[in-house]
């Protein structure tokens, strides 16, 4: 990663925020965002004097991503790799009490803002020669999730978004991969566990022993994991990798 400049959204805990911890250790400058400008700080402050940029920004809205490559290409000269890890986790309830502010919200968050990071930043891209942009998707993104429509509809969206960019850009050198997450342990998988426990009427020790009990190897992913496969496919070492939606989920996944 030395000399790439990279964009990680989604920054403020869990997978993002691992990621920019682990960018910056292989050599990158990093521009992370997040809507929790206070998260941003403190990870801002654990890092110290590293080449990273904050900035706060919510990345469905097309200024506030605009302005954060703006802040990449402006600070370190250039842009070589996007993460689009941003993502909410939406409502759990049974589709016909979903709201369609809750499905815009949700599919805005997990599907258009890839959409707004590689539409922006592509130029960036060419003019540098080529670059890798990875999608954080989910196992949803390959099965159904009941109470969850608008989570699901987007994550399979993105792995279409995935594989279409892929052939769009592959003849600029710009590659494009999604990665597909199991349950990944953390804050956000026991907000979304207690939400399906109590949609399902049982306790969240039942629900969350049934989650981990469904993969092979009996576990949660963890952060650690999901940003190493990551950080390859973002590397020259995936140089002969796009348009792939690659599985990180102890198993439960297998296709």
């Amino acid at each position: 990663m030395q000399n790439k400049v990279a964009i990680i959204t989604g920054a403020s805990r869990g997978i993002g925020w691992r990621l920019v911890e682990r960018f910056l250790a292989q050599g990158a400058s990093v521009v992370a965002c997040a809507r929790s400008g206070d998260r941003l700080e403190a990870l801002k402050a654990s890092v110290g004097d590293a080449p990273l940029e904050i900035v706060t920004a919510d990345a469905a809205d097309p200024d506030a991503v605009a302005a954060v490559v703006a802040r990449a290409t402006g600070t370190f000269g250039g842009l070589d790799i996007v993460v689009n890890n941003a993502g909410a986790a939406g409502p759990t309830t049974p589709v016909e009490t979903l709201s369609l502010a809750d499905w815009n919200e949700t599919v805005a968050s997990n599907l258009t803002s890839a959409f707004l990071f590689v539409r922006e930043a592509v130029p960036a891209m060419k003019a540098r020669g080529g670059g890798a942009v990875v999608n954080v998707g989910s196992m949803t993104g390959k099965k159904a999730l009941v109470f969850r429509a608008p989570y699901a509809a987007a994550k399979m969206g993105l792995i279409g978004l995935t594989r279409t960019l892929a052939e769009e850009l592959g003849p600029h050198g710009i590659r494009v991969n999604t990665v597909c997450p199991g349950a990944v342990a953390g804050e956000r998988l026991e907000e979304v566990l207690a939400e399906q426990a109590d949609k399902r009427g049982v306790t969240l020790e039942a629900i969350t022993a049934f989650a981990q009990g469904m993969s092979p190897l009996k576990t949660f992913v963890t952060a650690d994991d999901v940003a190493e496969l990551i950080l390859f496919l973002a590397s020259e070492k995936a140089a002969k990798m796009t348009g792939q939606d690659i599985n990180i989920s102890a198993g439960q996944i297998t296709w």
